[in-house]
Parts: structure tokens; sequence; C-alpha cells
């Protein structure tokens, strides 16, 4: 009734005007418009609000209401023609469904310590990430290796860069640290170079997009190569590899840079760069101050760690709900990550 009441007005006002150009034909389609306000009303008129478990925060569903409020003015732009390009119309669509998603994710359940489950964080415009510590060793050496499962859905970064773990520095030069990050369509390795200013050696390849699905990930950095010394893989495999061609402004070849500024890791957001980040799910993250061979990799993708083996800096597993989601020990009882911000545990 809501949507009848909605279109009969503005419709009614529109058959109000006499410039024939009003309502000149257009070339842009509101379907996901219509469709994801229907998809609010829905939410608005069937969901519990209320603190307890099983209900959604009132604060949420006063933000779901904005979004409806917001998409109903893009409902009247598009019925007055206002619209030329598509892409104005989907900028309006991108912003309902992800105030649909985070209204839906904003439901409580509360699981106990101990629960089988799986993380995710909600990292994009900064309002989640996993803090794991400040630590000279985790801006790794002339060899080092990074691995992780990662999960994602669609639309899980917005423009620009999207980290997904990472201890880079830019904030003053030369650039320092590295980082696992997506720009555009592709999944990307990122490290700081020098000691000339604005050096980076970085490389990517399009990420996969079976959303909804575990991948294993590791990006292996080793000095030691005369080529390849830089290198991704995905669920085994090479992804990509970068032979090191960065130089300065003689032709000195450059070398990487560890994090000597703060020393920080962290997971779906930058330290440094607050806006890249990203929504995701994580477990089995590994830091290791060796590199990491393709047979190493495909062994460590199939296997847990106890936290003592050689090489090993850090390893969380991230499978079941924490007794302290602000205080988890690492495997070799060297480091503790901390959750900030939105997350959720999901029952398995």
């Amino acid at each position: 009734m809501k949507t009848l009441v909605f279109l009969l007005f503005f419709i009614g006002s529109l058959s109000s005007c006499e410039d024939s150009n009003y309502l000149q034909s257009r070339d842009v389609s509101l379907d996901c418009l219509y469709d994801n306000y229907e998809s609010m009303l829905t939410l608005q008129d069937t969901a519990r609000i209320g603190e307890a478990d099983g209900t959604f925060p009132s604060e949420n569903a006063d933000l779901l209401q904005i979004a409806i409020e917001d998409i109903e003015l893009g409902i009247s732009k598009g019925i007055a023609n206002q619209f030329t390009l598509q892409y104005e119309v989907d900028n309006y669509c991108i912003s309902a469904e992800k105030a649909i998603a985070e209204f839906q994710n904003s439901y409580q359940e509360t699981l106990a310590p101990g629960t089988p489950g799986e993380l995710i964080i909600y990292g994009i415009d900064g309002k989640g990430r996993i803090e794991f510590g400040s630590d000279p060793a985790f801006g790794g050496s002339d060899a080092f290796c990074v691995e992780s499962w990662i999960k994602y859905d669609e639309n899980f970064f917005e423009s620009g860069i999207g980290d997904f773990i990472a201890t880079f520095d830019n904030s003053t030069q030369p650039n320092e640290g590295w980082m696992i990050n997506f720009l555009g369509d592709n999944m990307r390795s990122t490290i700081g170079m020098g000691p000339q200013h604005s050096r980076v050696l970085e490389w990517g390849k399009k990420f996969p997009t079976n959303y909804g699905e575990w991948n294993h990930i590791a990006m292996v950095y080793d000095a030691s190569l005369s080529e390849g010394q830089l290198k991704m893989y995905l669920n085994g495999e090479v992804f990509f590899s970068k032979t090191n061609d960065v130089v300065d402004n003689s032709g000195v070849l450059q070398s990487y840079q560890p994090n000597t500024k703060n020393y920080n890791m962290w997971a779906f957001q930058e330290p440094t760069d607050k806006s890249r980040c990203m929504t995701g799910y994580i477990r089995k993250f590994r830091f290791w101050n060796v590199a990491k061979t393709e047979s190493d990799i495909n062994t460590l993708m199939n296997s847990d760690v106890t936290g003592s083996e050689s090489g090993l800096e850090c390893a969380w597993d991230f499978v079941e709900v924490p007794e302290n989601n602000e205080a988890i020990p690492d495997k070799t009882g060297k480091h503790t990550a901390k959750i900030v911000g939105n997350y959720k545990w999901i029952k398995n």
C-alpha cells in the first residue's frame, strides 16, 4: 500500500505538467529502484526491533528509514525523467543495496564462546577491522609469506583500494610495508620500495568471482631470487609473479622497505590510510618470516599449525567464537588480536 500511494502521488504530480518534453522517453531502467524499494519496505514491515537476540537494533531501523527516503527521492527523479544516464540510477540502487545489507547484518544473535562459526568484518566505510598488534616482525624482511583464507560477497569493497591485510604506510616517504588489496577487478600484492621516494613493487590479476566461497591466498616475497621475487598464490597455484623492476631516477634497483613507522598490522582496513577498507570473511591467517614455496603452500592450505613451526611469526584460526573478541591470542603465544567496530560471528 505504501508503494502504491507513493507512486500515485508522483505520477499525479507529473500529470499536471504542461511541458510535453517533460515526459519524454528515456533510455534508463528504474527496475532496480522499484525492486530495492519493495525489499526495504518488506524489511521495515516485518523486522522485530529491540535490544534482545532475534531483533534488529532501533538505530539500524532509523538508518533503514533514511535509506527508504533516499530511494523514494530516486524514484521521483526517475518518474520526472531527471536521469540521463543509467549510472545515475545505479548509484541510488547501490546505496539501497548497501543499506539493505547493513540492516540485515545488524540482526542480533549471541553465540557462546567456543561455538564453531565464521567471522565477517564489515570494513566498508571503515566501520570494522582486525588489529593484530604492533610488532617490527610484521613488516617482514627480504623474505616473508602472508597466507590466509578469505571469502567475500559481491560489492565487498567500493571505489578505490580495498585492503584485506596490510602493514603498508605511505604517510611519509619512502613507502614502507606490504598489503594484499583489491582495486578495480584485480586482487593485488603491493610492497613499498626504496630508498627512492614514491616507489612500490606491485602486480595484480582479476580476482575470483566465486562469491560466497572460500579461497586460500598467499603472498610471498623473496629478494634472493633473480626473478619473480613477488608472487601471489591462489588455492595452491601461482596466481601471478612479478620481477623487481623498480629503479630510482639513476636506474639503481630499489629494495623492499619494511614498515619502521608504526609496526601495525590490520585486516579489512589499512593502518595508515583508513579509507582503504573492505568487507569480508577471514579464517586461518598466518604470517611467516620466511619465503614459502608452492609445495609448502599446498601443504599449508590443507593443514593446521601448532604455533611452534620454524619461521612462523603469528597464526590465528578464526573458526570459533573466542572468549574475548578484544583479546584473541595467536597460536605462537606471542601476539594478541582485537576485533574492532562492526563484525559478526555466524554459526556454522
